[in-house]
């Protein structure tokens, strides 16, 4: 920013075929005038010693990681932080502070809520002006690794509660930048619950859940959607967006499984189909006899299609039975193979 008005100071611009020069202050407001004199003083003494570092590596350019000149913000630091800071990257010590003082368990003052704070790019999306005070915001600033012993991790961050609900009062950290990248070579593991073999506490000492839920929110939103043009039916359905993802194996039994169902299905409609070919042939026979053999014949065809009739209605009632517990293992919560992850969700 300051680089920027120093050269609007220093250059000139075109105005038709004339150059204006920008060089005139008094043209400014008070407080641009004093911040441009401001700027050009420090450039000046940055840039106006030692004329062959000028030519070769101006000072204050940024060249081969040397200092240039940057936006001076002042961070308002509370009373019990340690700050180590470096040309705009900080490292902060202190209480759990998500914004202001005032903010957080340390501005309340909760026991055992330190925080170490990486940060850069301090209101970098807001642009503030050289020389301004400036807080902790998760909003604004550039990137930042958060690590509290006790805060409200999703509240500070903004995160859709979701289905297992914002965490308050636990350790947390978060990581906020434009680009999030977790690498690892030889695999990642994303794990929840407590460490094996043993009786892990959460960080005040409490009770930690079997399999605590992964959730993953793309938008950051798991509100109830309507689904458009459902209203015209008379009722207004409305889905959730956020759902257990598919388990693998569990939607391989499924469809291996569905597929046998309907193997049976196709194979009791070709029986009764077979059976009925016969009685008809049977019958065209039996019309075909003199008395008393046809009325023999057509009793005898009667009662063999009685019997397979029977028999295929035992095989709906099985292949119905078999429905019914598909229904039960794939497609109800309480099934050992439930189509859907209890504890992993995504949108």
């Amino acid at each position: 920013m300051r680089l920027q008005i120093h050269q609007e100071i220093q250059g000139y611009k075109m105005s038709g075929s004339k150059r204006k020069k920008l060089k005139d202050l008094s043209i400014l407001g008070a407080s641009k005038r004093e911040e441009a004199e401001s700027i050009e003083q420090r450039v000046s003494s940055e840039t106006g010693s030692d004329k062959s570092a000028k030519q070769m590596n101006p000072k204050g350019s940024g060249l081969y990681g040397t200092s240039q000149l940057r936006r001076l913000l002042n961070y308002s630091a509370s009373p019990s932080e340690k700050i180590i800071e470096h040309n705009g990257s900080f490292i902060t010590l202190g209480g759990d502070k998500p914004s202001g003082t005032a903010s957080g368990k340390g501005g309340v003052g909760a026991p055992e809520a330190s925080r170490i704070d990486l940060v850069v790019g301090r209101l970098s999306s807001a642009k503030p002006r050289d020389g301004s005070n400036v807080d902790n915001s998760f909003q604004a600033d550039a990137a930042r690794i958060y690590i509290s012993q006790l805060t409200d991790i999703d509240l500070n961050f903004g995160i859709d509660p979701g289905k297992s609900g914002r965490l308050a009062d636990r350790s947390g950290i978060g990581i906020k930048a434009d680009g999030v990248r977790i690498i690892g070579r030889e695999g990642v593991k994303i794990v929840t619950g407590r460490m094996q073999n043993t009786d892990e506490k959460n960080s005040i000492g409490g009770k930690l859940l079997p399999a605590p839920t992964i959730e993953l929110i793309a938008g950051n939103n798991s509100e109830p959607r309507k689904i458009p043009g459902s209203a015209l039916s008379g009722d207004e359905e409305t889905y959730d967006p956020l759902q257990g993802v598919a388990m693998g194996y569990n939607v391989v039994r499924a469809f291996q499984d569905l597929l046998f169902l309907l193997q049976d299905v196709v194979g009791v409609i070709r029986k009764d189909k077979n059976n009925q070919k016969i009685f008809n042939f049977a019958m065209a026979s039996a019309a075909a006899l003199p008395e008393p053999a046809a009325a023999a014949v057509a009793s005898a065809a009667q009662a063999y299609f009685q019997v397979k009739d029977t028999m295929t209605a035992i095989d709906l009632w099985q292949s119905q039975l078999d429905a019914t517990m598909f229904d039960i293992n794939y497609l109800q919560p309480f099934g050992y193979r439930y189509l859907e992850s209890r504890n992993v969700k995504a949108t």
